[in-house]
């Protein structure tokens, strides 16, 4: 049978867990003490930091606080004595996440009531507009759903794919959820930037059919929906570098597949987690991109698996694996995990059974899979990634011009297009 060492995934989430609490040349000696004992949750060193006069609040090269990293970390008598020393709970790190965020994605509920009471601005979202609301239901957390909707939290905020926490309550078929949403007043006829509703989203995933009923009864039906109930579709606030001087360069590996024309004027690097359904809408995005641009742009695909997603470094490692094998079919592989995300909480069965059905040869993918170059090709990804610092998925890098966040098309149009007259200009 088919596995990844244990060791291998516990390897990759080390370096994970590493990324972000290393201080960078910026960082006073003094402030690398203080992440130090952080890590090592040495309160009595913290207390003496902040006696001292250190910057409770330094940054790392994450721009994470030493209140993000207690979280991050779970260790909450690190987490007490920061609050206690008046640590700022609103700074955000690079990606836009505040403590309250990290809380509710990290299901660290007391440090979220914690934070709460503290003051925390309870709607701040991060680079694909994740809210904590959002964050919590995604998580299936109702305890802290419950928390952020007493503290006022805003029903019907959107993220970057214009879904809503009911959106996401109905996807996750969570009953429970989903009656709390509606009890407090969240509008089930709200549409996403796909023009669907929860109702839609609570059919496509196969939801409990006490749970679609209960949102047919909630939601407006029309033929077209109002104006006003379309989703905002707003341009997120999250490109980077667009219109600027400032550029990163990607290792390009020849080795490594890729997807379009090999000498193609333009090249995308992808950053993604197959687990993380903001990179499976940006996988649906570069499909729109690639057909456009027919011979002008190709892909690369590296890798950011987030420790919130089990899968995310299993799948990683079968992908570069099945390339070795058949770039064709690593592709068909990248796009089935995409298009059938829920199933990857089947966990590495539903992983074996698709590689099966591609036709892979099984006994050498599971040779490939383990090998100490699949290991280096993700941790190599890691560390390019936090050279870059970027701390999120997805983020695309095009020629190198970055795009972070679930963009829209016309995004990646814009960036392209500037791309394109610059390869012209240098004919």
């Amino acid at each position: 049978m088919l596995t990844i060492s244990k060791r291998t995934v516990l390897a990759i989430l080390l370096v994970l867990q590493l990324m972000g609490t290393t201080n960078g040349s910026a960082t006073t000696a003094q402030n690398i003490d203080l992440f130090a004992a952080v890590r090592a949750a040495d309160v009595a060193a913290i207390d003496s930091a902040v006696k001292s006069g250190l910057d409770i609040n330094a940054r790392d090269n994450w721009g994470r606080t030493p209140l993000i990293v207690s979280i991050q970390q779970g260790k909450m008598s690190v987490f007490e004595a920061l609050l206690s020393g008046r640590a700022q709970v609103n700074l955000t790190d690079n990606w836009g996440r505040t403590p309250l965020l990290v809380a509710a994605q990290f299901k660290n509920t007391l440090a979220l009531r914690r934070l709460l009471q503290a003051g925390a601005d309870i709607n701040t979202a991060n680079k694909n507009d994740i809210t904590p609301l959002i964050a919590a239901v995604q998580s299936g957390n109702r305890e802290s759903a419950e928390l952020l909707l007493i503290a006022g939290a805003s029903l019907d905020l959107q993220d970057n794919l214009g879904w809503t926490a009911l959106m996401w309550a109905a996807d996750r078929n969570d009953l429970a959820i989903v009656k709390m949403l509606l009890t407090r007043g969240a509008d089930a006829s709200k549409t996403a930037r796909d023009r669907s509703t929860a109702l839609d989203v609570s059919k496509r995933c196969g939801a409990d059919a006490a749970l679609v009923s209960l949102l047919e009864a909630r939601t407006m039906v029309a033929g077209t929906p109002d104006a006003d109930k379309v989703a905002d579709c707003k341009t997120p606030s999250t490109i980077v570098a667009e219109k600027t001087t400032v550029k990163v360069q990607p290792v390009l590996d020849p080795t490594r597949i890729s997807k379009g024309a090999a000498n193609a004027p333009v090249t995308i690097v992808k950053y993604t987690d197959f687990q993380c359904p903001y990179c499976s809408y940006g996988a649906k995005t570069i499909e729109e991109v690639m057909a456009r641009y027919e011979g002008q742009v190709r892909l690369v695909v590296k890798h950011f698996p987030l420790k919130i997603h089990p899968a995310a470094v299993p799948s990683a490692l079968y992908f570069e694996a099945i390339a070795l094998q058949s770039p064709k079919k690593a592709w068909q592989f990248y796009d089935k995990l995409f298009a059938d995300q829920h199933q990857l909480s089947g966990g590495e069965e539903y992983l074996q059974n698709t590689a099966a059905n591609l036709g892979i040869d099984m006994k050498r993918l599971e040779q490939d899979a383990r090998t100490p170059e699949n290991f280096a090709r993700i941790a190599a990804d890691l560390k390019e990634i936090e050279r870059f610092r970027f701390d999120g998925v997805p983020v695309f890098v095009i020629n190198g011009t970055i795009l972070m966040g679930a963009q829209p098309p016309q995004k990646f149009f814009d960036v392209i297009d500037a791309a394109l007259r610059d390869a012209l200009k240098q004919k």
